[in-house]
């Protein structure tokens, strides 16, 4: 390439070889820019199909569980004295409940002390909390109140002591509490070694003397259920009624509260329009990404793409096939209310399902949630082949993904073969501008010489 080409002929050489690169380069960008449209625009769709898809399986996560169409109502009369849980095993019934005692975690104080850091003794503590031991180093230098409560409550095996200074009117008093309530959750303490000034610690509830004062006794919570007695080291009953954990809240003599367990018929029939809405939204996507403007002559990315075929049939199958159960009330969607419009959504008949429900309340659950043949479990497990890192989506992604690749490759081999043309087409136009050059230079020789040649004699003047 020459410094300023077009200085011997005149001619603008850059503006030439810049339109002739241009128009060679033309087609061939159109078709990759083109190419590369498509495939972005065929990625961003298989994408959002793709977090459609998941979302459905998001919803499909509890529609999977019998729990979620096995709820049971909880109603308490009184909810002052207890509240209450019940899962799917809850047989519905009621039951009268009486709180007789709360479960207490037992306290112990000790005697008064001038202040926290008034200097106690040494030597090693042994504290047993319900049969669990741990031992607590007092040394000389660290051996005041406040030493000793930090000292328990910093121990890497404490089973559950708990240490705390009071300081009243009359001085400090090391408090230990257990941190679990019931009777077996007891504190002994025990001192050896050392000066012996840790003796004002020890406290066995067997013993005949004790240093420590009980200021509350480790007791197990009572309650009566329909009249017979039921303890628990907690407040919390668990196992009286199968599904039903009770908490007991307060205690009043006299005082019955009237639990009742039934079955949640509206958290039923919520999971089913849950199952419609979250089907008809992917259904919804791929309309939206296939659909055909017949009047602008647009069609959406995925028109007739076999990835979107494919899903559609799949799911299709899965809410027509019956479920394999022997003796299952229900087999289908349609039987309980769910069934299918013209367009492939799903439309649900509330009082067909609130019917269903009420005639067979667990059937309906294991319509969707077998852990075997149940549709939502079905569908789940299709969704998640789909959505894998060896399914169809990524695999999708991954073709297109290669592809941008592929485009980007092409894009810089047609920028280097239009650099060796730009490089040629000046290599020409520079030896054209060379050539003018000399004709013109080799023009105006002749027209010099021309013009000195002597005038032939007898030629007539002209002038």
């Amino acid at each position: 390439m020459v410094s300023a080409p077009g200085i011997g002929s005149g001619l603008d050489i850059n503006s030439l070889v810049e339109q002739l690169v241009a128009a060679e380069r033309q087609p061939a960008a159109n078709r990759l820019n083109l190419a590369e449209a498509r495939a972005n625009t065929e990625l961003s769709a298989i994408g959002r199909l793709k977090s459609s898809v998941s979302s459905f399986q998001s919803a499909l996560e509890t529609l999977t569980q019998l729990e979620t169409f096995q709820q049971r109502t909880v109603d308490i009369d009184s909810d002052e004295f207890i509240a209450a849980t019940a899962s799917s095993d809850a047989v519905p019934g009621s039951y009268d409940i009486q709180v007789i005692e709360l479960a207490a975690a037992q306290k112990l104080a000790s005697q008064a002390f001038g202040d926290l850091n008034t200097a106690v003794g040494t030597g090693v503590l042994t504290l047993t909390l319900g049969g669990a031991a741990f031992a607590v180093n007092i040394a000389e230098g660290e051996n005041t109140l406040n030493d000793i409560r930090d000292a328990i409550n910093a121990a890497p095996d404490n089973t559950g002591v708990r240490a705390t200074i009071v300081t009243a009117d009359d001085g400090s008093r090391l408090v230990l509490s257990s941190a679990e309530t019931g009777s077996a959750n007891t504190i002994t303490v025990a001192n050896s070694g050392g000066d012996g000034g840790l003796d004002v610690f020890n406290y066995d509830p067997q013993g005949p003397f004790n240093a420590l004062t009980q200021l509350e006794g480790a007791s197990d919570a009572m309650a009566m259920i329909d009249g017979f007695t039921v303890t628990s080291s907690t407040n919390t009953i668990a196992a009286a009624i199968e599904g039903v954990d009770i908490n007991l809240i307060d205690n009043e003599a006299g005082n019955t509260s009237r639990l009742t367990i039934g079955l949640d018929e509206t958290a039923a029939e919520a999971a089913l329009n849950e199952f419609v809405t979250a089907y008809n939204s992917v259904l919804g996507t791929i309309d939206e990404l296939t659909a055909f403007d017949a009047e602008a002559g647009v069609a959406g990315p995925l028109l007739g793409d076999s990835l979107v075929r494919d899903l559609q049939s799949s799911l299709r199958r899965e809410l027509s096939s019956a479920l394999d159960l022997e003796n299952a009330t229900f087999t289908v969607l349609a039987e309980i209310g769910i069934t299918t419009t013209l367009d492939g959504r799903l439309e649900i008949d509330s009082t067909q399902a609130a019917e269903a429900i009420a005639a067979d309340f667990d059937a309906v659950g294991l319509l969707f949630a077998d852990e075997s043949d149940g549709i939502a479990v079905r569908i789940d497990a299709l969704l998640g082949r789909a959505l894998d890192d060896t399914g169809t989506f990524v695999l999708r992604e991954e073709r297109l993904s290669g592809r941008l690749e592929d485009l980007e490759d092409q894009r810089a081999e047609l920028d280097a073969r239009m650099e060796r043309v730009e490089a040629r087409l000046f290599s020409q136009f520079q030896a054209l501008d060379g050539l003018l050059s000399q004709l013109s230079s080799t023009s105006a020789f002749l027209t010099s010489q021309l013009a000195n040649l002597p005038t032939p004699r007898g030629a007539r003047n002209t002038s």
